[in-house]
Parts: structure tokens; C-alpha cells; sequence
């Protein structure tokens, strides 16, 4: 009774929800009614929680079921008078599930029971464990009180057991069919289709090899299309049984799928498959030995094995995406942190310390510099004569600021007026670009152009100390000239020097 109130509670809320989408789609614009049906599923959290799990569980149950899983029971048993084969059917395949990891077959017997797995071909061990481990999962669930079974499982492995010794014995007999129920249009069929790549592996390839296992593919004559194939046989049988199993389920081709554009055919002992794309992971007769390529991702195989196609989509998206952000990450630790503390490193080692501790040269020996023009050497000033002289660069002396910093005023105890160039702590001026300045200012050393008297360089402070130059014109100051402008008028200026600015310009005169 319960029960039967809980469903309908999950049924009315399933109402609800179907409303609430019917609302949606009707009419979009109606948001009061469709936030009432919201806050009245809030309100019943009991009931939502329930719908929910059930959805949930709904999902994981579809999920997990596995893309092709067929399986065959037959030899029912009594589980109440058997208790004990259960038991031993168990464990034995444990043991087999066990061995996939380092075998594609295996055949073992215990307590009157015989078991057998083979894996096709072309996948990897990883791909075989799996496969194996789950079709053991699968078999006892489907088959648990059944004296013979068989699974073929996600077209990637066979696995079989029987109360009866089957083993050296080929069977093709349950049979397993599956084709594309589309025609092939190809009218080049006795050459190009199905039967002549079968019966090439059964009467050249599989019977002959040790894994008793080979692909095969053939082009149409104009080279636009490709028909693979591939075929298999249980290695607990010999090759003439290979070959006599083989041409068993060839035969059944031809009354079955023969004009189909791609089908299967699974027996105990062997095995059929053929498409018209490649559905296997390896050539079929491996040619000469080439050099190793580097390794690229492999391409997606189309069609066929759909769980497989989605698991490697999901793990390629992962990757990918797992990829992307660890080289944003790794792009923005070197740009953005590793950057500045390799350049203080760099700043570090760029100044290489000598004499006192009160001063230091940007590079032994380009510092101190003697001027080109006046034999000079450039003066080092301590901070602290630099603060007196600038009032510990306070702002009644600040004469104006550019890009590398402020620019002060001040009176050196001789009582000569000097210009205090002070970089700024938040500049981005480092060493290298001071020391460049004050090297190429050095050099441009000379009698009618501002001079650099020296520089200071204590702690993080950098200072370039320049002679004074008073508030009037360079020309006065250079020449002791009268400047007195002459406007020349537009109409003229066009007979003037093209150098001049159109509008008129200032000449200065000699007194």
C-alpha cells in the first residue's frame, strides 16, 4: 500500500514536470506560471529527491548496459542438486578473467568443467581484460543455472564453458547473424565483394598462421571504394578444422547476406565479419619492414562497435580539454610569475658590486665615465646629498614628471641648482635601461646641450643629476639672444623654406 502511494506521488510529480516542459514550449513568455510549477516541486523535496534517484538510477541502469551482448544458455541445471558447480563454475572463471591481461586465448578445465576465451585478433591486451572481465560478469548473471553457455561480447571476445569437453572440437553451431540490411550497389561483385576476400583468408591466411587470425581488403577497379574483411578460429582447434569451419559459415553467406553491404556471422569455433570500412586496428599481411613513424593519434573507427566510438570520443574530448588547460596554465606560470622573478634574477646579477657599501657601477669598468667633450669624469652622488639638496624630494621642488619618473630641483651645499631625475618605484626601467641612458647621455656629452653632472645609485634608488637650466629659452641661454617673434603671414609662407610651419613662425635676432 506503501508502495502504491509512492508511485503515485512519482507520478504526480512526473505530471508536473510534464507540465511545466508543455509550458515551455507553448509559451515561452509565460514566466509567473511556469515559476509557480517550479517552487511547488521545491516544496515537496521528498517526493523530488524520489523522481530523481529514479532518473538517476533510470540512466545508470541504461548506461551500463553493454553496446552488443549476445548471449547463448542452454543446459538448464538443478541449482538445489548442482549447488557445487555453481561454485566451481565461479572460480573457474575468475581464474580465466585473470589470464586475459597476458593472453588473448586460453582454455582451462576444472571439476568437470570446461572453459574457454579468446579475444579477436587485433586488440590490445588492455582491451582484452576488459572485455573478458566483463563478459564473465555478464555470462554468470545470464546464465548462472545453465550446464553450457556462450557470449560473444561487443564483437571484441568470445567466451564459452560446457559440462561437456568441447575443447579440440570445432562447432559452428549456435550461430550468430547480424548484417546492414542496406544492398551494395558495386556490379563488380563476384571481384570486389564479400566472397573473394573470404576466400582468400580461409584458403591462404587463417588456417596458416599462429594466431589463427587475418584481415583482408581490396580496392574497386577505379580506386573509390574499399570492402574489408576479417576472420578468425578458435586456437584450441587445428588448421584443417579452421579451414573446414571457416568454409562452413562462407557457405552460409550465401543464403543469408551475401548481396548486403556489411554483415557478421559468430560460431563457437570461428568467426566471419565483412564491412565497407575499416573495422579492424591491423593490416592483414604486414609488408616490408618501413621505418618507425612518430607517434600520432590514431583515427577513429568508424560505425560498427558504438560504445567503443563514444568511449573514445569522451576520452579524446577529456584529454584534449586536459591538454588546453594545462598550457594555459603552463603559458600563464612563465608570462605572468615565473617572468618577473627571472628578470629580478637577471637585475641581480647585472650589478656587480665594489668599493663601499653606500654606492655601486651598473658594469665594472663602464662606470665612472669621463665626457668626450670636457674631460670630466661623472660624479657619483650619495642619496643622501641628493635629499638635502631637493628637501628630500619634496613637492615645492618637484619641477614636473614624465615616463621615467619625477623631476626636482636642487641646491647642492657649494650652491650650485642641479636637476634631480629620480626614477619611479612603480617604473619598468630596470638596470639595463638606466645604465643605457646614462651611457648614451654621457657620450652626448657637450657644451651647448644640458649636461649629466652625475648619478646615484643606493638601494632601489636611481638618480641622474643634470645641470639646472633656468626658466627662458634654449637660444638665450646658448647664444644670450633677444627673441623677437616675427609672424609671417600665410600669403608669404609659401614662398618660405618648406620646413617651416605654414601658419608663420619665430625668428630671434641678434642684439
Amino acid at each position: 500500500m506503501a508502495q502504491s502511494k509512492e508511485n503515485k506521488k512519482i507520478l504526480s510529480l512526473l505530471h508536473q514536470i510534464h507540465s511545466i516542459t508543455i509550458s515551455i514550449l507553448a509559451s515561452p513568455f509565460s514566466l509567473k506560471l511556469i515559476l509557480m510549477k517550479i517552487m511547488f516541486l521545491l516544496l515537496n523535496p521528498t517526493s523530488f529527491l524520489s523522481v530523481l534517484i529514479t532518473i538517476i538510477t533510470l540512466i545508470s541502469s541504461i548506461a551500463s548496459q553493454p553496446a552488443n551482448t549476445y548471449p547463448f544458455c542452454s543446459d538448464p541445471q538443478n541449482i538445489t542438486e548442482n549447488a557445487s558447480y555453481t561454485s566451481n563454475l565461479s572460480a573457474l572463471l575468475s581464474s580465466l578473467s585473470s589470464k586475459a591481461s597476458l593472453n588473448s586465448f586460453y582454455a582451462d578445465s576444472s571439476n568437470g568443467i570446461y572453459s574457454l576465451y579468446l579475444c579477436r585478433g587485433d586488440v590490445s591486451s588492455n582491451t582484452c581484460q576488459t572485455c573478458i572481465n566483463n563478459a564473465t560478469r555478464e555470462i554468470q548473471r545470464r546464465c548462472a543455472s545453465n550446464g553450457t553457455a556462450i557470449i560473444w561480447y561487443d564483437d571484441q571476445c568470445m567466451l564459452r564453458y560446457s559440462n561437456k569437453n568441447f575443447h579440440g572440437v570445432y562447432q559452428t553451431y549456435p550461430r550468430l547473424f547480424m548484417w546492414n540490411n542496406e544492398n551494395t550497389t558495386s556490379s563488380d561483385e563476384q571481384n570486389f565483394g564479400a566472397l573473394s576476400l573470404i576466400y582468400t583468408l580461409i584458403e591462404d591466411i587463417v588456417p596458416y598462421t599462429d594466431m589463427m587470425f587475418g584481415t583482408n581488403q581490396s580496392a574497386s577497379h577505379d580506386g573509390s571504394q574499399k570492402r574489408y574483411a576479417l576472420a578468425q578460429c578458435s586456437r584450441d582447434i587445428n588448421s584443417g578444422d579452421c579451414s573446414s569451419c571457416l568454409g562452413t559459415l562462407r557457405d552460409a553467406v550465401t543464403q543469408c547476406c551475401q548481396a548486403k553491404r556489411g554483415w557478421r556471422i559468430f560460431a563457437p569455433s570461428c568467426s566471419l565479419r565483412y564491412e565497407e570500412y575499416p573495422f579492424y586496428q591491423l593490416p592483414s599481411v604486414p609488408s616490408t619492414p618501413v621505418p618507425v613513424p612518430s607517434a600520432q593519434v590514431p583515427e577513429p573507427v568508424p560505425g560498427g562497435n558504438g560504445g567503443n566510438n563514444t568511449t573514445m570520443i569522451v576520452i579524446a574530448t577529456v584529454v584534449s580539454s586536459l591538454a588546453v588547460a594545462v598550457a594555459l596554465l603552463l603559458f600563464w606560470y612563465f608570462s605572468c610569475w615565473k617572468g618577473p622573478r627571472r628578470t629580478e634574477e637577471e637585475r641581480s646579477q647585472e650589478i656587480l658590486l665594489r668599493g663601499n657599501s653606500n654606492h655601486c657601477y651598473l658594469n665594472e669598468g663602464e662606470l665612472p665615465i669621463t665626457g668626450y667633450d670636457n674631460g670630466e669624469q661623472m660624479h657619483y652622488f650619495n642619496l643622501t646629498t641628493i635629499r638635502l639638496a631637493t628637501n628630500n624630494f619634496s613637492d615645492e621642488n618637484k619641477l614636473g614628471e614624465g615616463g621615467f619618473g619625477p623631476v626636482y630641483k636642487g641646491i647642492l651645499p657649494a650652491g650650485e641648482e642641479i636637476a634631480v631625475k629620480r626614477l619611479s618605484m612603480v617604473s619598468k626601467q630596470g638596470l639595463e635601461e638606466f645604465r643605457n641612458e646614462v651611457m648614451v647621455i654621457a657620450k652626448l656629452q657637450h657644451k651647448n646641450l644640458v649636461r649629466l653632472l652625475g648619478y646615484c645609485l643606493e638601494g632601489d634608488e636611481k638618480v641622474l643629476v643634470y645641470e639646472y637650466l633656468a626658466n627662458t629659452s634654449l637660444d638665450a641661454f646658448l647664444f644670450g639672444l633677444l627673441s623677437i617673434p616675427l609672424i609671417v603671414f600665410p600669403f608669404f609662407s609659401k614662398y618660405m623654406h618648406p620646413l617651416l610651419p605654414p601658419n608663420g613662425v619665430s625668428l630671434s635676432f641678434p642684439l
